[in-house]
């Protein structure tokens, strides 16, 4: 097999938790690759845990950025801007629901942990893409994570699977407005 040569590459990684999280097994093989790296964690408690996954690879950035926080968001592009310039892709490994949304019916979902779940998992992927835009290479490209609950009823996934269905629709807005740019986004 011909591996992939990401030698000079710089990617975002969102949404790493621990070493079980997908977004932790696509930034192996992106380091493998040769890439360069920069992660961001949600909050402060998800720190040590990144740096200690993380400290083995050269050079990789490290931002605390709240998706749902738009000065966050502005500030960690910003800082993406003036160490690295420009980007080669982004992976949104990025999804919460509330438990207490997933654990009863749907129907009861409350509209504070609808909105929550709708916000961190499909509208963070707007708002990252909008920031990313002027930083984004020719060629680059954005990736989300979704499931199949996004187009079938998986019993318990509730509110989320709302929130996957919407990020598919966003991914074919985000393609269709950011791929006469060159920039692919697509969901796996």
């Amino acid at each position: 097999m011909i591996g992939i040569d990401l030698q000079g590459k710089k990617f975002l990684v969102m949404g790493v938790a621990n070493r079980r999280s997908l977004g932790w097994a696509i930034a192996e093989q992106l380091a493998e690759a040769g890439a360069q790296l920069a992660f961001s964690y949600q909050a402060e408690r998800l720190q040590a845990e990144l740096e200690k996954l993380t400290d083995q690879l050269a050079d990789r950035l490290l931002f605390q950025c709240d998706v749902s926080q738009e000065a966050e968001l502005s500030a960690m592009f910003g800082q993406i801007a003036e160490q690295w310039g420009s980007l080669d892709g982004i992976v949104h490994a990025i999804a919460f629901a509330p438990r207490e949304s997933m654990e009863g019916r749907y129907i009861e979902t409350t509209r504070d942990d609808w909105v929550t779940a709708l916000e961190v998992s499909a509208y963070s992927l707007v708002s990252v893409a909008r920031h990313a835009e002027p930083l984004l290479n020719e060629g680059a490209g954005i990736v989300t994570l979704s499931y199949y609950a996004a187009e079938k009823v998986v019993p318990k996934y509730n509110v989320m699977a709302i929130a996957k269905s919407a990020l598919e629709a966003s991914v074919r807005y985000l393609a269709y407005e950011l791929g006469p740019a060159n920039v692919r986004v697509n969901a796996v």
